[in-house]
């Protein structure tokens, strides 16, 4: 029974028997790690491997936001008084997600007014909104060259040459306390209609003090602005958009507590990315 035996030779039948051994053994390895692997117990990630984790995302950050503004970087940043961006190193003062530099104002400190600044009111979380949206109120048009028609392939990109950005508030003067109408204006000055993203993200409303040393509040600060806005702007014909301004200061990311400004003069920029408007002025008054 051992010895072959068949019409063919020997050594046939001792390859047939070495093959089929051959199988089964890989057969029966294969099944034993299959089953090794899925017995083999799932790792528990470590407060090492957290950390790690947490480095490695962190790259995604804005670099305005507080785990990155440590990073030494160079953004625009308000020009007070030529209303353009220029650039600044972060190391003199860390830069908001925007380029502007941080200077809120702190309980205690002193306005060109001469008042020092009120008790905070209360922690980071605001209960008024404070997010910009469409006004669609009618407005003039704005005196531009003979129009040209657009060319075959569309309206072209709007540069920052072909747009003005301006800064508005619905009364110069306030009482502390007073909820002030602000708003950001773009117009094509061109002669040809161009496109404009004009995402919330790239639209910024800011409170200066006056002279223009201290950033008080910000739009973007403690509101997610992002919107999807790419549209066509007609020569001469303004757009506007406007928020409702609580007369509490904040930070970029609206992590510290949030101050009545006092009584005393201000300044009020817009920017479109980094196209900056001009000043405009207006005044609080004792309550």
């Amino acid at each position: 029974m051992w010895e072959p035996v068949g019409p063919l030779p020997a050594h046939v039948y001792w390859k047939r028997r070495w093959l089929a051994l051959v199988s089964v053994i890989a057969f029966f390895v294969v099944i034993g790690f299959s089953v090794a692997a899925l017995t083999r117990p799932t790792p528990t990630p470590g407060p090492t491997d957290e950390v790690t984790s947490r480095a490695a995302n962190s790259s995604a950050l804005p670099s305005g936001s507080s785990a990155a503004s440590g990073a030494r970087s160079t953004d625009a940043a308000l020009d007070p008084t030529t209303g353009t961006s220029s650039a600044v190193p972060s190391d003199d003062a860390p830069l908001s997600a925007t380029g502007v530099p941080i200077g809120t104002s702190a309980p205690g400190t002193t306005t060109s007014g001469g008042t020092s600044a009120a008790s905070a009111e209360g922690g980071p979380v605001s209960t008024t909104d404070e997010s910009k949206r469409p006004d669609d109120t009618p407005r003039a048009s704005v005196p531009v060259p003979p129009t040209e028609p657009a060319p075959p392939t569309g309206p072209p990109p709007c540069t920052n040459d072909m747009i003005a950005v301006g800064a508005e508030i619905d009364a110069p003067q306030h009482k502390v306390g007073d909820r002030p109408e602000l708003r950001l204006t773009v117009v094509n000055i061109s002669n040809q209609a161009c496109v404009r993203d004009l995402d919330g993200a790239l639209q910024e409303i800011v409170v200066w003090d006056r002279p223009i040393t201290t950033r008080l509040w910000s739009s973007n600060d403690c509101v997610n602005p992002s919107t999807q806005d790419l549209r066509t702007l007609v020569p001469g014909q303004p757009v506007a958009f406007e928020v409702t301004w609580s007369g509490l200061s904040s930070n970029p990311g609206c992590t510290a507590a949030r101050t009545r400004l006092p009584s005393g003069d201000y300044t009020l920029l817009t920017r479109v990315a980094d196209k900056i408007s001009g000043p405009t002025y207006f005044t609080l008054t004792p309550a």
